[in-house]
């Protein structure tokens, strides 16, 4: 498992080197060279403090779907943290630290593995709202703006894979069968590992038991009004903040690039970066994002170079992946982690 991450890695990083390649890395040196470090400094600020705004009020918005459970934030936090760099390090797309985020909270506050794993599948639903209304608005800027009819399509069918996801999670909290279904999927997916293999051999043990559980869990976090009205509302502000922390990078090399692509592209790139192909979807997210800035820009009225979509990609990639990296590695150790053993099983697994 390891050896075959850090393959993987190196896969994201070769493809981040190839895509270096293909730039006229000399368009940009004088640009570069321009940026009075005064200015630069006050936006590397802004762009650290709106980074970690995201991820304090991803945590929050956890605590708020656990409002019904003793939890504490001095534990949510961390596990946020931790999670984050999880979803950096793993093949499994951008959700592959929620299984680990579950685990250290049913741990570290005693609460049920029925109701920690609940509550990241209901935080993970929270955000479909945000991101459809994203989608919505990236289909009218495309169709207004003349942008080719291919974005339209892909647009059309993520808004298709959202909807199916709605009313795959809706379905869960009201039938049992489905909760059932989804329950011996984890129990694959957790198998694969010796950590988390004996929680996986305890769920087949006693699994209508815990079913039964897990679907009470659901049911009290998911038909929750304000467990749903707050959390839409936080997921929505993380979305506009990431908008912003996009836009705000190409603000921080001088680069002018209009709100309305920014917008499409980080729905877009976020949107392929839930597939589980590279770690953190590293090389997938530059050359994505790259090559839709080149695409859609010229339909905006700001028209910018591949070398220029390229420098304000990688200044937003700094901080949505290596800060929130370094940071879960802290987390790691104040929680008494071992991010290496967890491959091996643990010796103490009640449900």
């Amino acid at each position: 498992m390891k050896h075959r991450t850090v393959i993987l890695f190196l896969v994201g990083v070769i493809l981040i080197v190839l895509l270096l390649h293909t730039l006229d890395i000399r368009q940009v040196e004088g640009k570069l060279a321009e940026i009075p470090r005064e200015e630069l400094l006050i936006y590397l600020a802004a762009l650290c403090i709106i980074q970690l705004a995201v991820m304090i009020l991803s945590a929050l918005k956890w605590r708020v779907v656990l409002r019904n459970s003793r939890v504490s934030m001095r534990n949510i936090i961390p596990a946020t943290f931790v999670g984050y760099l999880v979803n950096n390090i793993t093949p499994v797309g951008l959700a592959g630290g929620e299984p680990i985020r579950a685990y250290i909270l049913y741990k570290t506050d005693r609460i049920s593995m029925p109701t920690s794993a609940s509550s990241v599948i209901v935080d993970l639903f929270l955000e479909i709202f945000p991101i459809f209304l994203m989608i919505l608005s990236s289909v009218g800027i495309v169709l207004s703006s003349g942008v080719p009819l291919e974005v339209s399509v892909l647009l059309f069918l993520m808004t298709l894979v959202l909807a199916v996801l709605f009313a795959a999670v809706v379905s869960i909290a009201y039938h049992k069968p489905y909760s059932s279904s989804l329950l011996r999927i984890i129990g694959r997916i957790i198998s694969v590992t010796p950590f988390f293999r004996r929680y996986s051999e305890r769920l087949e043990d006693e699994f209508e038991d815990i079913t039964r559980r897990f679907d009470d869990a659901m049911k009290l976090q998911l038909l929750d009004n304000q467990i749903i009205i707050q959390g839409v509302f936080i997921s929505s502000m993380v979305w506009i903040l990431r908008v912003v922390r996009l836009y705000v990078s190409f603000l921080a090399l001088g680069v002018g690039v209009a709100l309305p692509t920014v917008v499409v592209v980080e729905t877009m790139v976020s949107a392929v970066s839930f597939l589980p192909l590279l770690p953190g979807a590293l090389g997938i997210w530059e050359w994505t994002s790259v090559e839709l800035f080149s695409m859609i820009s010229p339909y905006s009225g700001i028209s910018i170079s591949r070398e220029y979509a390229a420098m304000g990609t990688l200044m937003n990639r700094v901080f949505f992946y290596l800060i929130p990296s370094v940071i879960g590695v802290m987390a790691v150790f104040y929680l008494g982690l071992n991010i290496s053993r967890i491959t091996e099983e643990d010796k103490e697994e009640p449900v």
